[in-house]
C-alpha cells in the first residue's frame, strides 16, 4: 500500500525537530515503500534539505485559520503539480503530527486551536490523524483544554511521550483506547560518524538552550549562564576538553556567542547542519552538559554520560525513562554544589559504568519505539490498532 502522508510541526532550523522528521520519513519509506511524504512549505522547511529526503511540498498560506494559497494550487492540473513536486490537501491520506511540545498552557491557545480546526477538516475528508510521541500539558486554560478534547475525539492515535504528559492529557480529555505512551522516537536514528575526534579524547559537548532564559524559573534564568561557565571551568580543570555544540540555529547560536564572551579562553563552536552529523559528534563525546531535549536524547540513547538541565516536566521524565534522575540538575547552584554534581562524571571509571547503565535503558526504550511504529502503521494502513499491544506498550514504557 502506498499513501500520501503529511508530517506537521517539524523544522530544519531546530535539530530536534529535524530529527523527528527524518525518523518519521525513514519509517514511512521502510514500511510503506512508494508512499509520498509531504510537508507544508514554509521558512523552516527550505527546499534543499527537503529534496535530499525526497519530501514533496504542500503549498499553504494561512491567515485567521484559512488557507489562502492551497485552493489556488488545487486548480493546477495534477500532472503539472507533480512536475514541480506539489501535493494538494485533498491528496493527503494521513497526517502525522510531530510537534514535540506545542499543546500546553506554556505555549498558549494558538497551536491547540489550530490543530483542533484542522482535525475537524481532516476527519470530514477521511484522513487519519496520528499525534506521534510528544509532551503535553498542563491544560488549565479552558480554551486549550476544549481544543484538545476535540482533537482527542478525532485522532486515530495519540502518543504521550511519558507519564506526566499522559496524565495531563487524560485529566483533560478522559481515558481513551487511542491515547497511549511511547518514548521519544528519535532514539533509533543512526548517526553519521564524525572525524573531528574519537571516543576517549575527553571531549565534552556543551549544548545551550535559549529556552532556559525565557521558560525556566526566575532563579534558573538568572543562574543559567553562570552555571555553564562554572561547568566549563570545572571540566577544563579536570583535563577534559569542552566545546559548544549549537543544536538550534538562531537563538542558541546567539546564546553560544554570549556564553563565550564570559570565558577567558572561548570555546570552539560547532554547528553541524545535518542533525545526524550532530548525533555522531555527540556519540564521540565522553560527556555532554546541556539543555536541548533532543541533544540529551542523542546522548542518553548512545550511552554518553550526561548532566542535563531543563525548563519543563519533559526533561525529568526523559531522565526517569533512562533510570538516571541524578543526571538532571538545577542551575541555581553555587560553586561547591556545581562541583558536587559534576564530580562523579569527571572520572573515566564512573563514566564507563554509567554508559553501561544507559545502554540497557536505551535498548528497552528502542523496543518500545519499534512497537509504537507497528501500531501506527497498522492503523494508517487500514487495520485497527491492536489494543493488547497498546496496553503492553504502556506497561513496558
Amino acid at each position: 500500500m502506498s499513501l500520501t502522508i503529511e508530517i506537521r510541526k517539524t523544522a530544519f532550523t531546530n535539530k530536534g525537530a529535524a530529527m523527528m522528521l527524518i525518523a518519521a520519513v525513514q519509517e514511512i519509506n521502510r514500511r510503506l515503500p512508494g508512499s509520498r511524504v509531504v510537508v507544508p512549505a514554509n521558512y523552516s522547511m527550505p527546499f534543499e534539505p527537503r529534496a535530499r529526503l525526497g519530501i514533496w511540498h504542500r503549498a499553504e498560506l494561512t491567515k485567521g485559520g484559512v488557507d489562502l494559497l492551497g485552493p489556488l494550487i488545487e486548480r493546477v492540473p495534477a500532472r503539472l503539480r507533480a512536475r514541480y513536486g506539489f501535493v494538494t490537501n485533498a491528496e493527503v491520506d494521513v497526517v502525522f503530527d510531530a510537534a514535540g511540545f506545542a499543546y500546553s498552557d506554556q505555549w498558549g491557545l494558538e497551536a491547540s486551536q489550530d490543530i483542533a480546526r484542522r482535525a475537524e477538516r481532516w476527519k470530514k475528508s477521511g484522513k487519519k490523524l496520528v499525534l506521534l510521541p510528544q509532551a503535553f500539558g498542563p491544560f488549565a486554560t479552558p480554551g486549550i483544554r476544549d481544543a484538545m478534547c476535540r482533537v482527542a475525539d478525532l485522532a486515530d492515535l495519540i502518543f504521550a511521550r511519558e507519564q506526566v504528559s499522559y496524565e495531563y492529557l487524560i485529566q483533560a480529555v478522559g481515558e481513551r483506547e487511542t491515547i497511549r505512551m511511547s518514548p521519544d522516537f528519535t532514539n533509533m536514528l543512526v548517526p553519521v560518524p564524525t572525524s573531528l575526534f574519537t571516543k576517549g579524547d575527553g571531549m565534552v559537548a556543551i549544548v545551550p538552550n535559549s529556552r532556559m532564559l525565557d521558560k525556566a524559573s526566575e532563579p534558573e534564568r538568572r543562574s543559567y549562564i553562570d552555571f555553564l561557565v562554572r561547568a566549563i571551568r570545572i571540566t577544563r580543570g579536570a583535563g577534559l576538553m569542552p566545546f559548544i555544540l549549537v543544536h538550534e540555529t538562531a537563538e542558541d547560536g546567539a546564546l553560544a556567542l554570549r556564553l563565550n564572551s564570559f570565558i577567558d579562553e572561548p570555546l570552539e563552536l560547532i554547528e553541524a547542519t545535518d542533525p545526524l552529523v550532530a548525533k555522531g559528534i555527540i556519540a564521540a563525546c565522553d560527556l555532554l552538559i546541556g539543555s536541548r531535549f533532543h541533544a540529551l536524547v542523542s546522548a542518553l540513547s548512545q550511552g554518553v554520560p550526561v548532566i542535563g538541565t531543563g525548563w519543563s516536566h519533559k526533561y525529568r521524565q526523559l531522565f526517569n525513562d533512562y533510570d538516571y534522575l541524578e543526571g538532571l540538575t538545577r542551575v541555581d547552584l553555587d560553586e561547591a554544589q556545581t562541583m558536587a554534581i559534576l564530580a562523579p562524571v569527571l572520572t573515566a571509571e564512573y563514566r564507563a559504568a554509567l554508559s553501561t547503565r544507559l545502554f540497557i535503558s536505551a535498548s528497552r526504550l528502542k523496543k518500545n519505539v519499534a512497537c509504537m511504529w507497528d501500531l501506527v502503521f497498522s492503523t494508517v494502513g487500514g487495520g485497527a490498532a491492536d489494543v493488547q499491544k497498546l496496553k503492553n506498550l504502556d506497561t513496558n514504557g
